[in-house]
């Protein structure tokens, strides 16, 4: 299990430093401890990248600008051989919150002057002692929330700061008992495709087979968050699957697990088709949309106890048409006053 010890130490260090760095250190950072031919993919409007300078340029130095001093607050962290490539690579998982002071413009947001979090999950690929790729998803419509932007539609659940793991036992720093690992896995795929095979149709009796019945649910902002197996319906399943028909399931990049921590994430991970009242939308006739998607799981004993999901909603919604991003700086563009 070396291998994924040394693994978790290059991130500790990596973020340790780049957390650390100014702006205009943040390409310096990144060529330090990453590939020569480093892979990243972003949420939009960033998308996927390729080159530490290129990454620091699109991401890093402009957040790094706008927000600070930045401070990560990690609520999970673990490490996992893929299984999805038959254990060939190693990657190492983190999410959390940047909390910073967001002070200047940032991708046509204009800040708040106050205390401000980017809810974030992050994947790293570890290969000979550099990081080989990289997936920064992010909540960008929290943010936008956070500034009292009037795009973002009423979430069906409840929105908050999503806080870390109920046990405070997200940060797996230590060796890890692999058939823990394993287990924790094998829950997560038994349920994904149950729920596949359904065409992503959710029952209470689906729930019962995998979850806990106070099941805790963290969605992305536009969605909210859901307690319980009734709550998750009423706050999620139900609008979600009424308001979008499930098409097809494209795959995921990675599939891991440790201890009692394990997730995944899809570039994309499905393609829907909006048949009206999904956040706010109407129905888009035969138009597809692709979802890029995480999904984090906590399992107690052999049900899952919580869950948090990211969803890029404005890559999803800009293919409907729908550009949130571009509706808010259009709101909040000076208006110009003539004589």
């Amino acid at each position: 299990m070396s291998h994924l010890k040394d693994a978790k130490s290059l991130i500790l260090e990596f973020y340790k430093d780049l957390d650390a760095a100014t702006p205009e250190e943040a390409a310096q950072i990144l060529q330090r401890y990453t590939a020569s031919d480093y892979r990243w993919r972003g949420s939009y409007p960033f998308d996927e990248l390729n080159g530490a300078e290129a990454v620091a340029e699109a991401f890093w130095a402009p957040y790094k600008r706008a927000f600070s001093p930045i401070q990560r607050r990690e609520n999970i962290f673990f490490a996992s051989q893929n299984r999805l490539d038959g254990e060939a690579t190693t990657w190492v998982c983190s999410m959390g919150h940047m909390l910073g002071h967001f002070h200047t413009p940032w991708i046509g947001i204009t800040p708040n002057h106050k205390m401000t979090f980017l809810r974030y999950c992050e994947f790293h690929c570890i290969e000979n002692g550099k990081i080989q790729e990289s997936a920064l998803h992010i909540d960008i419509m929290g943010i936008l929330l956070q500034v009292g932007s009037r795009v973002i539609p009423e979430a069906t659940g409840f929105v908050t700061v999503t806080p870390g793991p109920q046990t405070q036992d997200g940060l797996l720093l230590t060796e890890q008992e692999p058939d823990e690992g394993k287990a924790t896995l094998d829950l997560i795929e038994r349920m994904i495709t149950r729920l596949i095979d359904t065409g992503v149709k959710t029952t209470i009796e689906d729930l019962k087979l995998d979850w806990r019945d106070d099941m805790l649910w963290w969605g992305p902002a536009g969605i909210g968050a859901s307690y319980t197996q009734q709550g998750y319906l009423k706050g999620h399943t139900r609008p979600f699957e009424d308001g979008l028909e499930f098409i097809r399931h494209n795959g995921h990049i990675v599939r891991l697990g440790e201890g009692n921590y394990g997730g995944f994430f899809g570039y994309p991970s499905m393609t829907m088709r909006a048949t009206g009242g999904y956040m706010g939308l109407t129905s888009d006739g035969d138009k597809l949309a692709d979802m890029r998607i995480v999904d984090l799981y906590r399992r107690d004993g052999d049900r899952l106890a919580e869950n948090w999901i990211f969803i890029d909603h404005l890559w999803f919604l800009k293919q409907l048409g729908v550009d949130l991003l571009q509706r808010h700086i259009d709101m909040t563009a000076p208006v110009e006053r003539f004589a």
